[in-house]
């Protein structure tokens, strides 16, 4: 079987994948917004495109040897902004309750503060198996609070489970962190 073809321009697409998925975020936010409190199909259309680009450029990253510094620094800031993004819109629609913007935002707080510290930037925000599960279940819960009615149990069931594996993984990462720093 051939290797796969690995030219310059193949390689960039993962890059290509995580700047698509960066300007998804005004799409989605702007359906969400003209939904005016309504389940938003549009919108959970271009989440679940944004989403699925998110699998797709680590995927593609790995198979094509293809990771970057920008893939590094930009692949996490654009699911953080998805999801963020999701979360304030679909509790200002009344689709989520408080608690899961202040503990989802307050985590993305905490792990981009963090970078302020030298000795947290030189270890870098690592993925962990624990994270990229929470971030899928979590975009799930997201995807279905837009298309479901409000208070469906299930939506509630998958909402809480990415908020508590993605909490999950932010203590793994701050232990990593502060292990690193001792020495």
């Amino acid at each position: 079987m051939d290797a796969p073809d690995r030219s310059p321009l193949l390689r960039q697409l993962p890059n290509a994948l995580t700047t698509l998925r960066l300007a998804a975020v005004p799409v989605f936010a702007a359906l969400m917004l003209t939904a005016d409190g309504a389940e938003s199909p549009a919108a959970a259309a271009v989440f679940a495109f944004a989403a699925l680009t998110d699998f797709l450029d680590g995927e593609l990253s790995r198979r094509l040897s293809a990771q970057s510094r920008y893939g590094r620094i930009l692949d996490p800031i654009a699911d953080r902004l998805l999801i963020d993004v999701a979360v304030i819109l679909l509790y200002l629609d009344e689709r989520l309750p408080l608690a899961i913007p202040v503990l989802i935002l307050g985590r993305d707080a905490v792990l981009l503060t963090s970078l302020l510290f030298p000795w947290a930037r030189d270890h870098g925000v690592r993925v962990n198996p624990i994270g990229k599960a929470g971030t899928l279940v979590m975009m799930i819960g997201l995807l279905l609070a837009m298309v479901t009615p409000r208070g469906n149990a299930a939506t509630e069931v998958v909402l809480w489970s990415g908020v508590i594996l993605l909490l999950a993984a932010g203590a793994l990462y701050a232990r990593a962190v502060l292990r690193a720093r001792a020495g």
